[in-house]
């Protein structure tokens, strides 16, 4: 039987008490046990997330800038701060609800700027890497586009002849990722922002995991290749503040190399009682909380602290990499250019990855579940200080294990990440 609204209220302290019962079968995150979804910047900025975003609770970001003039100071700031952290010295854009809204409304911008540029084009196509997120599938099916995924090269990062090949009479857009989910690695996004110079064709850079921590590797020295808005034939970004931004769940960017590539993102209607409606968002009610926290971790770490935090979280990155990588049968499929490291046998032939996985789930890890190659992926975050020596020790002795016992993993198992 469905539970029914309590006739009577309950004490809050109850409430609390049987609230912090429920997620006593979740994955314990705060002990560095998960793959992602949880990407945190430690103790003192969940602080200012949740005392920031408590102050503009009850705001409404669809009125930013009119209602709430506060909100649009805030969301003003961010973009620009993001903006220099990306290059864009002409770049524009909005806060939105996380990176597959973002993702969505730069597909909606790119579509309606072809069909000003482009009328000709009916069935409009994108070109994507294999590699790219589901999202711009999902997009896609929103929006009226067909995505055509391409095989990455050899190194994991998108093909971009095999891109080229792919193109036609219908393509409007291109897509790279900085970094892809998968495997961590920057799509060759100055060679495709040259093709799509040559083919007056919209760029979009999905870079919602790397678009606000791979400056700060890059100035630490470690090996990023382009990917932003100093390469010119880029046109839109998607970077998520609450990814390596660290802001509070439910919050991420969009930004366009210019003020007219921007004006193709707002939905513009007036025929109703009220007059014009322009929302550049999916959603019209958008959360205030998302806007002044995304507002104060910026203000909050600022560049000295996002720098510290990056060579904290690169270190742990570099340890566990060596680690894994020491481990007999296991690698590094990939050379990352950020915190997502996707792993698995060295002999993909005959050591079945997803078995190693299925035994480091026996052990309660939730790492992430990677087809091709067969094998894991995570997201290096301030918890895994903690879980490092135990994950690597648990990943030794099941890799030792399903080599050892030709063990294969449950065919029946869902393909999912």
């Amino acid at each position: 039987m469905r539970p029914a609204l309590p006739e009577h209220g309950r004490p809050w302290a109850e409430i609390k008490d049987e609230m912090s019962g429920f997620s006593a079968n979740d994955v314990k995150w705060r002990e560095g046990r998960h793959a992602f979804h949880v990407w945190y910047g430690g103790d003192d900025i969940f602080e200012v997330q949740r005392d920031s975003y408590a102050m503009y609770m009850q705001e409404n970001g669809g009125g930013a800038g009119k209602t709430f003039k506060s909100l649009k100071i805030m969301e003003d700031a961010v973009i620009d701060y993001a903006a220099g952290l990306l290059q864009g010295k002409t770049a524009v854009g909005h806060i939105t609800s996380g990176g597959s809204e973002s993702i969505f409304v730069a597909l909606k911008a790119a579509r309606d700027w072809a069909r000003k540029h482009k009328p000709e084009i009916t069935s409009p196509e994108v070109v994507i890497p294999f590699s790219g997120h589901p999202t711009f599938n999902r997009a896609a099916e929103y929006l009226g586009l067909t995505i055509v995924r391409v095989p990455v090269a050899a190194d994991l990062r998108g093909d971009v002849p095999a891109m080229e090949a792919a193109i036609n009479a219908n393509t409007i857009a291109l897509v790279g990722s900085a970094v892809c989910f998968p495997y961590g690695v920057v799509d060759p996004i100055s060679a495709l922002s040259d093709l799509a110079q040559r083919k007056n064709l919209w760029l979009h850079v999905d870079a919602c995991i790397a678009g606000l921590q791979a400056p700060f590797a890059r100035e630490l020295g470690y090996e990023v290749p382009d990917f932003d808005f100093s390469l010119p034939g880029v046109s839109s970004i998607s970077a998520d503040m609450h990814k390596y931004g660290f802001g509070a769940k439910g919050s991420s960017l969009v930004l366009y190399a210019n003020a007219e590539l921007a004006s193709f993102q707002p939905f513009n209607f007036y025929d109703w009682p009220l007059g014009q409606f322009s929302n550049p968002n999916v959603a019209s009610t958008r959360p205030g909380g998302s806007i002044s926290s995304s507002y104060a971790v910026m203000n909050y770490l600022g560049h000295d602290g996002y720098l510290a935090l990056n060579k904290r979280l690169m270190n742990l990155r570099d340890e566990i990499m060596a680690g894994i990588n020491a481990i007999p049968g296991l690698t590094i499929n990939s050379t990352p250019h950020s915190l997502i490291i996707s792993f698995g046998p060295s002999d993909q032939d005959n050591v079945d990855g997803l078995a190693i996985y299925d035994e480091m789930a026996k052990r309660d890890w939730y790492l992430g579940r990677s087809y091709q190659p067969r094998g894991m992926m995570m997201g290096i975050s301030l918890p895994h200080e903690l879980s490092k020596a135990k994950l690597l020790a648990d990943l030794a002795e099941c890799t030792e294990q399903v080599i050892r016992t030709h063990q294969k993993s449950d065919p029946n198992a869902p393909l999912t990440y």
